[in-house]
């Protein structure tokens, strides 16, 4: 029989070493719900606020992009000033007299390519405002419009105005539609560039909702661009190659000129004036020159526009 009994300070060692063991367990336990909890938190963060924080650096990444492509064409980012008519008002990259023609509606099968010729004939370079339901009829114009080294733009995809300027959504819906067919008929990645259909101007039935769309442009890094002079194609079904040049001469008073015009089916006579138009300009000291050939910032490098007529 053993009659061993145990020491009583050893019985307090074995006492006291179970109750460090048992702290020591429960801190692990704390230790390793605390990491749980911070990694639930950390999930649900990213459920819950990660889209926005995806979104944020989605929308810095562009911003990158942008002000990398601002650089390339001598502009302001969109994301800071995207009215063109004012960028070009306000350019101190030049002071020659500058004028930008600018064609809505098209392509057509038969008033597009009058106007091509004449372009061609004077060595002038103009940007041409399309319809993304014309490009989807004439692509092969639309490529040759690109190819004759001017520049493809937006009009939106159908032009109606009800179902446009129904909802931002809508509105950014034609201008994405017409910007993917134009890098479809292109191969590369289009200029910015949209115009309104009725212009940006803040009057008519859409103009308080145009100004909203604005500020959506400028967040997708779209310029936008209206006019300061027009030959009048748009005032009546057809008008006379006269009453066309007289408009452009009645209209011309700035030194820098966006000038309206239309190459739609109905616009027969305008392909016919342009020449005279031309003419007209040359005489008065403006060259000719794409709406992305801007020089907003002086870079100090000597300018040789190869679009001016000679």
């Amino acid at each position: 029989m053993n009659n061993y009994k145990q020491h009583p300070r050893r019985r307090y060692r074995i006492k006291k070493g179970k109750k460090v063991r048992a702290i020591t367990t429960l801190a692990i336990a704390v230790v390793c719900v605390v990491a749980l909890v911070a990694l639930l938190l950390t999930a649900v963060v990213k459920i819950f606020g990660g889209g926005a924080d995806e979104q944020q650096l989605a929308n810095n990444e562009n911003q990158t992009v942008e002000a990398s492509k601002a650089k390339e064409y001598n502009l302001p980012p969109a994301s800071e000033k995207n009215d063109l008519l004012e960028i070009v008002r306000t350019k101190n990259g030049s002071d020659k007299k500058i004028c930008y023609i600018t064609f809505d509606d098209g392509p057509t099968n038969d008033v597009t390519p009058q106007v091509l010729e004449v372009l061609k004939k004077y060595n002038v370079k103009a940007t041409f405002f399309c319809l993304g339901k014309m490009l989807d009829a004439n692509p092969e114009i639309a490529k040759r419009e690109y190819d004759e080294g001017h520049l493809v733009a937006n009009h939106t995809y159908y032009h109606n105005y009800g179902d446009l300027y129904a909802s931002a959504d809508s509105f950014m819906k034609e201008v994405n539609m017409t910007q993917d067919k134009i890098k479809e008929i292109t191969g590369e990645e289009p200029f910015k560039l949209m115009r309104f259909p009725g212009g940006s101007h803040n009057a008519g039935s859409y103009a308080a909702v145009k100004q909203e769309y604005k500020k959506v442009l400028k967040e997708k890094g779209f310029y936008y661009a209206d006019w300061n002079c027009l030959n009048g194609d748009a005032e009546a079904t057809s008008r006379s190659t006269e009453e066309l040049i007289n408009s452009v001469k009645k209209t011309a008073l700035e030194d820098n000129l966006i000038i309206l015009m239309h190459d739609a089916s109905t616009k027969t006579t305008t392909p016919q004036a342009l020449g005279s138009i031309i003419e007209y300009l040359k005489s008065k000291g403006y060259e000719f020159r794409r709406l992305d050939e801007i020089d907003y910032y002086d870079t100090g490098a000597t300018d040789d526009n190869n679009s001016m007529i000679l």
